[in-house]
């Protein structure tokens, strides 16, 4: 398969996009798409994948790591601890849907290990909703967005 290098690069970009480090697994994917040189529905369910495992290393961080939170190598800030708690508070699980957001949503991932939110909930909840993200860059792709 003369891909593979390109998928596995796409699953390694969306695992760190999916966790608590800034990446841009998305533009990668678009300008992958764009190239035509790719299997566009392969992209897609390698970047979902990448995704999911992303999304497992943030719930380990909060369960196992939370209790560091306040040092200052900790990569995710209080205060958006503290937005990330009172949006479970408030919506409880149904906030995990809002995991695909840039910024809010890596957080509430954070918090959400932290909490011991149940992980084949949270997998499927907060995966499907930052796979969304890709699912959109390739909706757009395809012109149908």
């Amino acid at each position: 398969m003369p891909e593979l290098h390109i998928l596995i690069f796409q699953f390694v970009m969306s695992v760190i996009s999916a966790s608590i480090i800034p990446a841009q697994g998305e533009l990668i994917m678009f300008a992958l798409l764009a190239s035509g040189k790719y299997t566009d529905w392969l992209l897609l369910t390698v970047a979902c994948g990448g995704t999911f495992l992303g999304v497992s290393i943030n719930w380990v961080l909060g369960r196992y790591l939370s209790k560091f939170q306040n040092e200052k190598w900790f990569p995710v800030k209080g205060a958006y601890i503290e937005k990330a708690k009172a949006l479970f508070d408030k919506h409880g699980r149904a906030a995990l849907l809002l995991a695909g957001i840039p910024l809010i949503g890596d957080p509430i991932t954070i918090v959400a290990g932290a909490l011991k939110v149940n992980f084949g909930f949270y997998l499927v909840t907060a995966g499907l909703s930052k796979c969304a993200r890709y699912g959109l860059v390739f909706l757009i792709y395809m012109g149908i967005v």
